[in-house]
């Protein structure tokens, strides 16, 4: 983004109407030369713009940053200068140098303008004097301890509540495969041992006995445990909302 001040327009200003006052009279040099090469008087006054038009043209893809830029500028510089000394040359030496003149002085202002804005845009802006606030960090949600089954964790939308983990998270999907495996044993109410379910689940024996802790709260004995967990941490809410 370029950032402008009274200093920077000060000087841009000059050189800008250097510019444009040079490829006026280039434009009229252009256009004087092609109604002498039998060009009809529209395509005549277009021409100009097809010359020193490609140097406006690449100095603004170059001011983009794009390098591609200089294949219009370059170009059209000798265009512009061929023109203008051509439309001269026929009464001497001196008069050629004089035509040509507007074609130089165009593509060094246009070049000039160029860079300093693009040095502009370049610039940080200018300070006004007051410190910016520092941003304030964003609050990082508390940590979930997904490992951990059993552990209760933050409710959603309801801060200083908290919600039980539901069974098998943090299993990576060992604990469905363990209710699937031992279906018939846990409505039996037994668990298999941690060796079978190292060897039959292919898991290690920390993993291994996170399964069964959490194949033991499946059986109706833990089922039960869980229940009377929940009621004595709901009872004194419960009878707190009694009359």
């Amino acid at each position: 983004m370029v950032t402008w001040t009274r200093r920077a327009g000060a000087a841009a200003l000059p050189v800008a109407a250097v510019a444009i006052i040079a490829g006026i009279v280039s434009y009229s040099h252009i256009e004087h030369l092609a109604l002498a090469e039998h060009q009809p008087l529209p395509l005549a006054r277009l021409f100009p713009f097809a010359v020193d038009g490609l140097i406006a043209a690449g100095s603004v893809v170059v001011l983009g940053g794009e390098q591609l830029g200089w294949l219009a500028v370059v170009p059209g510089v000798a265009a512009t200068l061929f023109a203008n000394i051509e439309s001269g040359i026929g009464y001497g030496p001196l008069a050629a140098t004089v035509a040509a003149w507007p074609a130089v002085a165009f593509s060094v202002a246009s070049f000039v303008l160029e860079r300093w804005i693009k040095r502009l845009a370049g610039q940080p802006p200018a300070s006004t004097g007051v410190p910016a606030a520092p941003p304030f960090p964003a609050a990082a949600p508390p940590p979930v301890p997904a490992d951990v089954p059993g552990v209760p964790v933050p409710a959603p939308g309801v801060p200083g509540v908290l919600e039980p983990v539901p069974a098998g998270h943090g299993l990576n999907g060992h604990g469905h495969e363990a209710e699937r495996l031992y279906a018939a044993e846990l409505a039996a109410g037994d668990v298999p041992p941690i060796r079978r379910i190292r060897a039959e689940m292919h898991v290690g024996g920390p993993r291994a006995k996170e399964i069964q802790a959490h194949l033991e709260r499946l059986t109706p004995a833990g089922r039960s445990i869980a229940q009377m967990r929940e009621e004595i941490r709901c009872g004194p809410a419960a009878e707190g909302d009694q009359p």
